[in-house]
């Protein structure tokens, strides 16, 4: 089990990351009343931090993935042959 004192530096790590790339957005003259998701590709997190944010973010939430299987609170679904999540 992990420690609570590294669950909160995981989670205060979690909140570092957003808030890097939220002022990174805004840096770049992103509107301020705008989210600066990535869904449209403004993203302004490196690769790496993009990696380290879902990794923490799985930790977090209990979310793992098992003989294709993902799991997450008690329920899973199998996943797609083609997913980048079965390795």
């Amino acid at each position: 089990m992990t420690e609570p004192t590294e669950l909160k530096q995981q989670y205060e790590r979690f909140k570092e990351l957003f808030a890097l790339g939220r002022q990174r957005y805004l840096d770049a003259g992103g509107d301020p009343q705008r989210s600066n998701g990535s869904l449209h590709g403004n993203d302004y997190l490196s690769q790496e931090e993009r990696k380290e944010l879902a990794e923490l973010g799985r930790k977090l939430s209990g979310f793992y993935v098992q003989d294709g299987y993902a799991h997450v609170h008690g329920r899973s679904w199998k996943l797609p042959d083609n997913s980048p999540l079965v390795k």
